[in-house]
């Protein structure tokens, strides 16, 4: 018997433009100058491409000292809450939380380790919101080539240029927005 393709099955609901959205942002920085048009930037990106979740992963002041070498930032907390700030002032309808791991930790930790966390705890596909300068340190360890693949990269075109030539050599996985 033919079936009929005009009529929709019993208790079939159509679905709702949110469940199309897929996939988590990750904003992996130390949020020390965050600003409100960054803020919307990043925003902006995540509902233009239809994904469901912003995780906005502040990094401990002990992860940035030690990546950046010489660099030394406000306490944790005191970042966590001006984002927080920044985010209660936002009018936007995408979801979002901010991943509070680093600062359960209290020490650094290493980005394999908390792209493993992420990774495990959200939803794929996954991206990645850098900074241009991050960009370059984190193409600087040897786990890069893995990260690289499995996930996609923005990287903020404001600050420093990317030149590293890791970034460079892999340039099909990233975007400069």
């Amino acid at each position: 018997m033919a079936r009929q393709t005009g009529k929709a099955p019993f208790g079939y609901e159509p679905p709702n433009e949110r469940d199309t959205d897929r996939g988590s942002l990750w904003i992996y920085d130390a949020f020390e100058d965050y600003t409100e048009q960054e803020l919307v930037r990043v925003l902006a990106l995540a509902s233009g491409r239809g994904i469901a979740k912003v995780v906005f992963y502040p990094l401990h002041e002990e992860t940035v000292r030690r990546m950046e070498k010489r660099r030394s930032v406000a306490p944790y907390h005191r970042r966590v809450e001006a984002l927080q700030a920044l985010l209660a002032a936002s009018d936007t309808d995408v979801d979002y939380v901010v991943e509070p791991f680093e600062g359960k930790r209290k020490k650094y930790t290493p980005v394999d380790t908390a792209f493993r966390f992420l990774e495990e705890k959200y939803a794929a596909p996954h991206f990645v919101w850098v900074t241009g300068t991050t960009a370059g340190l984190l193409a600087s360890y040897d786990s890069f080539e893995t990260w690289i693949k499995k996930i996609r990269w923005f990287v903020s075109a404001e600050g420093s240029p990317v030149t590293h030539p890791r970034l460079h050599a892999s340039a099909n996985r990233w975007d400069s927005v």
